[in-house]
Parts: C-alpha cells; structure tokens; sequence
C-alpha cells in the first residue's frame, strides 16, 4: 500500500490562517474555532502520516538491521558493508521525506491549536467580565416595562396579519382543537394520572416480599417515571408549537420550548427520586416527609429557574430588547434561583445521616454534603451581587453550573444507588457489596464517565474535552509499553469482569455445589478461598494480555521489588505464604479446636494474613500464619472428634477398692457421650497423704464437649460414692501457736502513784 499524497498547500492556507487570526488577537471566537476544528483535523492526518510507515520505508529499515549496528566512532567495517549501509541511508532519508514534513506539520499544528485556545479563553473571560447597565435605577424598570409591551404589541399585530389570511386561519383554526385537546390531556396525565400510577407502584414495591422482584419493581418504577413526565411533556410541546402560529415573535421561543420543558422534567424526576415524598422507606436523602416534599418542589422550580433563563434568551432573538431590559429581566431571574437555592441547600442541611448513607459515604460523605451546601449558598449570593451591579454574564456563571451541577450530582447519585442495589443484589451480600471496594469502583467510574458533562457546565469547550481525550488515548510511553485510556479502561473492566466472575463462581461453589458433597466445612472453605486467589490471579493475567501490555521492560524492577520484599516485608511474605501452605495442606480448618501460642479456642476464619480464633471467654485472637507453620500447634479435632477424658477421684483409706473400680466405670459406661471402645479404665494412681487417688480415662464422642462431659461424670461420682458409703476425704490440719499460753497470761496493773502526786501538786 502506498503512503498517502500530503496536502502541503491547505496546511499551510490553514496555519497561515491560524497565525494571521493569533497576531491580530482576534476577538471573534467563531472564527478561531472554525480554524482550530481545521487545525485539528489536519493534525490528525499528520498524526496518522508521521507514524505510518510504507513498505519501502520497513523494507529499507529492515535490510540496515541485517547489516548489524553501525561501528563505533573511530571504528571501521569492510568496505562493501559500509558502501551498502551508506546507499541504504540515502535511500532512507529519501523515502522518509514526507514522514519528517507530517512530523513538522504535528507540532506547528498542535501549537497553533494550543494559542487559538488560550485566545478563546480569554475572550470568554472578557464576555464574562463585561459590564451592562446596572438594573437598579428605576429608569430601567420603566424601560424593560416600555420595551415588554413593546413586543406585545408586535405580537398582537403579527396575529392581526395572520388572521388577516384566510387560508392561514382556515388551516389554523382546523387544527385548533386537536391542539387543545393534546393540551389538556398532557396536563391532565401529568397532574392526576401520573401520580396515581407513582402511587400504585410505590404501594406494589413495598408490599412485594421477594427481594428480586422488589428490586426489578424498583427499576421499572424508576423508568415509568422518567417515561411519563416525558410523554407528557411531549405532548404538551406539541399541542403549545401546534397552538401558537408561525410568527416571527415567537419563532425563537417556539424553537427553545422543548429545552425548556425538558429541564423542568429532569428536574422533578431527580427530586422525586431523591427526595420520595410518598415512599420514605425509598428515599435516597434521609429527611422528614415534609422537608421531602418541600425539596421536590423545589428541585421542579430550579427546573423552571433554567427554562426561565432560556426564555430570556429567546427574547433576546425574537425582539430588539435593550440591554438594559434584558439585564432588568436577569435580576429577577437570577433572584428566583437564588432565592431556591438557598432554599435547596438549607434543606439539604437538614437530611439526618440515613443507615444507607451510613454504609455507602459515611463521615466523608457528610463533610461533602456540608462543602455542598456551603457552596450552593455562596452561589446564590454572589450571583445576586454580580447582577445587581452588571455584571449579569458573571451572574449567569456563577448560578446556572452551580444549578446544573447540582442536577448532575443528583443523577449521578440515583445512578450509583441503582447499580448499587442491582450488583448487590447479584452478589447476594448487600452488605459486603456496600461496605467493600464495590462502591468505591462505582463511584470511580460515575464520576469518570459524568466528568465531561461537568467540565462543559462549568464552560469548558466540546474541543477541550477531544483534546484531553486525544492526550489520554495518545498515551504516555513507560519503557516498551504506552500507557493510554484505551490500555487502562481495558485492564480495569477485564480485571472487574473477571473478579465479578470469579466472585460469582464462590458463590456458586459455596452455596449449591458443595453443600451437596461429603466435603467438610474447612474443606469447601478451602476451595473457594482457593477459587479466590486463582480466578483474582487469573483474572489479572488476562487484563494484562487484553490490555497489551509488555511487562518485560519491569523485570528488573520486579527484581529490585523482591529484594525490599527480601528484607522490609519478610514477615508479611512469611505469612502470606503460610496462609497458602494452612489452604493447601490443611493442618488445621474452620472449626477445629486448636491450642497454639498460649492459646485455645475454635478457628473462625484462615485468611491470606492471619488466622482468627475464637477463645472460650468469646474473646477474638489473632494468630499470624507464621506461626501456625513454623511453630507447635495442638489441634484437638483434626481428623475426627474423638477425645479422651481424664477425671481425678480420690477416696478415703479402708474403702472398697473393688467398689470404687466399679462405680467409676458403671459411671463411665452409662454415660452418652462416652464411647465403648476403646473402653473406659480405671487406674490406681498413688496413695497420697489423705486419699487413694484414682484416674477416670475414657474416650468421648465430642471432644469440644469435654468439659460438659467431666462435670456430668464427676456430679454422677460424688452422688453414687456418698450413697455407697464411701467417703470422699480431704486434708486436715492441726495448727499449734508456739508462745500462745504466755501471751494469754493476766499482766500485773499500772503504777498510777506518781502521776497521782504530781496531780496534787499541781
């Protein structure tokens, strides 16, 4: 295939063009943007030129290869190689002439782009910070009152011209009815049958006890209730453009109605899906029913507030208003909104932290509704402040992507709630799903995928957001591999669709497959762990190789990697792969009595890190893998329950030893849970000071119940050998006080005479 033919000559009528506009500082923006979608276009074909590479150009790159590098400064070859390597660069330099021009034709053109756009940002700024009549002085009022009736009378007139044609108001008056009735049945669908059906649907989701069919309810209802305001409001656009005549009066406005209505029923179906003032049990912002209903109507009128802005500019187009006027009219407007989104934000501050917001945002969720808000009511103030003083463009800025962001927000959080509950409700554990990376991944992409829409709001061009994505589809080149947004997008959702799938074959696993096996529960909770590790390690192979990345260029970061691991991150290594060994080899699972490090109690959970077991003072201990390897570990019930029991009984000198024996195992035998084989023994021990000690030994079914078993046996024991008449003894002492005679002895009186002399003295 041959290289295709360069355009040179409308390159450069176009960047000559670019440059002319650029020195003179053109003020007109449509202009600069017409070169720049030029400049743009011609980039990429310079783009695709510079980095194509015909055959002859490979072919010619390919036979220097074979001729092996070139010598060394200083060094020498033989003199047909040298010859043939010196005609093959000629012919290089040749063949890539037009490659080397498209690579010039890249930069100048993606310079000029780069100053056509810091020349329309700051005309926009300009536009911004123009000044218009300030609409606070009454005569302006008295204006845009002069200039309203103004249009009015040109309306009335335009309608007198229309009528005057017969023909025009034949087919007028024709289709009047039909357009009235299309009115009136809109209106009256939006304002009794549609809240009904709301109602209906709400009652029937919150009657449904299947949780499946409670949540497709749920996602039904949310449709039906974007769908009907929608037809409904189409039918109202229709009967209204249907109503008002062609006039050039209203040509403009008839053309931005349906805009307007569309922002006035995407408002009210995010505020009921926020606010749910007949279904509180649904409701994604937690506040009172009556703050609920206030919201929603308020979101309805911040709906209205933006139609009422594309009204004022309607007007703008239909009829030579004033710029003062116009600014009289903003102020109101801009009052209006202000005035809601005060309101708004002050209702907001008031929702109470619901258990579903608790579970998906938290504390950082409750700072960001306080930023919000905060900045819903700076918003509102200086947007005042800037129209009251005239600058309403400035004004403009400072409230409608305020408005508009908030719309945005709210959809995005109806769409987060709604995926939410749906994977949820495919994992089977919507409170792992709610507290686990789940929602952070979810939240990630919204907000990648919505961030667009708010840079536009904010006035950021539709070329800004190509050309941020050109650089992130461009890439940035890491060693052999180029890192772009196609490379990443494709790692992560291969990487998240093999996790999810991973996650769902776990499921599987432990709640159909192996419960219908003989496999014990340490067992199957080996094999989804294990399932886990593979399908997660799997699951990144994969992304990897889909993504089409090269990860030989990092083996000798991987080797730098491993000698920190080596050396920082040994015991964490150390337990990890101790975690493998306990999966694999299974010494010890869930659920098996185990004594080690001081300590004894039941496995509860074998993780990567650690495993957790439980004490019988229901106290949690955390036991690092390493240890279970490396060090001593009783396990009580590793391959079955059996264990034995040891109970101590002493009695008295001169019982019947004889009896004892048999009572000892008559108490023994008749007891449930001891086994009869191997059979109980009795054992004389010693001949102690007060007591012939015997030992009790036997084995029980169940030797977590080893405790329950000794008492059982020993409350049996005590009863029968005092019944039998054997006594049970216990130590006693004699305890002689050596002095304690003397001490007891009466002491001769105190000699009270001198102190009976010096008191008469005195």
């Amino acid at each position: 295939m041959a290289q295709p033919q360069i355009p040179r000559q409308a390159w450069e009528d176009t960047a000559s063009q670019a440059e002319r506009l650029i020195s003179e500082q053109s003020r007109d923006n449509s202009k600069l943007e017409v070169v720049r979608n030029q400049l743009a276009e011609q980039r990429d074909q310079a783009y695709k030129l510079a980095t194509y590479k015909d055959v002859e150009v490979r072919a010619l790159e390919a036979q220097l290869t074979a001729l092996g590098p070139a010598p060394a400064e200083g060094g020498s070859e033989p003199e047909v190689i040298a010859t043939r390597r010196e005609s093959l660069e000629q012919a290089l330099a040749v063949a890539s002439g037009p490659i080397y021009y498209a690579e010039g034709a890249y930069e100048r053109a993606n310079l000029l782009i780069g100053e056509i756009d810091t020349q329309i940002r700051e005309n926009t700024v300009s536009q911004w910070l123009s000044q218009s009549p300030t609409p606070l002085l009454p005569s302006r009022w008295q204006l845009a009152a002069g200039e309203f009736l103004g249009y009015s009378r040109q309306i009335t007139a335009q309608f007198t011209t229309f009528f005057d044609d017969p023909e025009a108001k034949r087919q007028w008056l024709q289709g009047l009815p039909l357009f009235i009735a299309m009115i009136l049945a809109a209106s009256a669908f939006l304002a009794r049958l549609q809240p009904w059906a709301f109602d209906r649907i709400d009652l029937k989701v919150e009657q449904t006890p299947s949780k499946s069919r409670a949540l497709m309810l749920r996602l039904l209802a949310t449709g039906l209730k974007l769908l009907f305001p929608a037809l409904g409001t189409l039918g109202l656009t229709l009967g209204f453009q249907g109503f008002l005549p062609e006039l050039a009066s209203v040509r403009t406005l008839a053309a931005v109605l349906p805009a307007m209505l569309l922002y006035i029923v995407l408002s009210d179906w995010l505020g009921l899906l926020l606010f749910r003032p007949t279904a509180p049990s649904q409701r994604i912002i937690a506040v009172a029913d009556t703050i609920a209903k206030k919201g929603k109507r308020t979101c309805l009128m911040l709906g209205g507030f933006l139609g009422l802005i594309i009204l004022i500019g309607a007007l703008k187009k239909d009829y030579d208003f004033s710029t003062a006027s116009i600014a009289v009219l903003t102020l109101l407007a801009i009052i209006c909104g202000s005035l809601l989104l005060w309101r708004l934000a002050t209702l907001l501050s008031q929702a109470a932290p619901g258990k579903t917001e608790q579970e998906a945002t938290g504390t950082a969720g409750k700072g960001v509704l306080a930023t919000l808000t905060l900045l819903m009511k700076i918003s509102s103030i200086l947007s005042v402040v800037f129209v009251s003083i005239g600058y309403d463009n400035l004004a403009r800025q400072a409230i409608i992507p305020m408005v508009m962001s908030m719309g945005l927000l709210a959809f995005a959080i109806v769409v987060y709630f709604g995926l939410l509950n749906l994977l949820s409700h495919i994992f089977a554990d919507q409170e792992e799903a709610k507290q686990g990376l789940l929602s952070v991944f979810l939240v990630t992409l919204i907000s990648l995928a919505l961030a667009p829409l708010l840079a536009l709001i904010w006035g950021a061009r539709t070329t800004d957001i190509a050309e941020v994505w050109r650089l992130l589809s461009d890439g940035v080149a890491i060693g052999d591999a180029r890192l772009s947004l196609n490379v990443v997008l494709t790692l992560l959702i291969v990487l998240f669709v093999g996790i999810l799938l991973t996650r769902w074959l776990q499921y599987v696993l432990r709640h159909s497959v192996l419960p219908k096996t003989k496999v014990d529960i340490g067992a199957r909770t080996a094999l989804v762990t294990g399932t886990g590790y593979i399908g997660v390690t799997l699951a990144a192979i994969i992304a990897v190789s889909a993504a089409g990345l090269n990860l030989a260029s990092l083996a000798v970061v991987a080797g730098a990697l491993s000698v920190g691991i080596g050396f920082g991150l040994q015991t964490i290594v150390s337990n990890f792969v101790s975690g493998i060994i306990l999966l694999i080899e299974r010494p010890i699972k869930e659920g098996d009595w185990i004594e080690v490090s001081g300590y004894s109690g039941f496995v509860k959970k074998i993780a990567v890190r650690s495993t957790r077991i439980e004490t019988f003072d229901l106290h949690d201990v955390v036991i690092p893998n390493s240890d279970l390897i490396a060090g001593t570990v009783k396990n009580m019930t590793l391959h079955s329950f059996h264990g034995r029991l040891i109970a101590n009984v002493g009695v008295a000198y001169g019982s019947d030893l004889s009896l004892v024996k048999t009572i000892l195992l008559q108490a023994a035998e008749e007891h449930p849970m001891v086994l009869s084989s191997p059979e109980p023994a009795v054992l004389f021990m010693e001949m102690a000071d007060s007591a012939l000690l015997f030992e009790l030994r036997c084995y029980i079914r169940d030797i977590r119940q080893v405790f329950v078993v000794r008492s059982d046996l020993l409350f049996t024991l005590y009863e029968t050998l005092t019944a039998r008449g054997i006594t049970i003894p216990f130590p006693q002492r004699d305890i002689h006080i050596k002095g304690l005679d003397e001490s007891l002895r009466p002491t001769s009186p105190p000699d009270h005479s001198v102190n009976n002399k010096r008191d008469s003295q005195l």
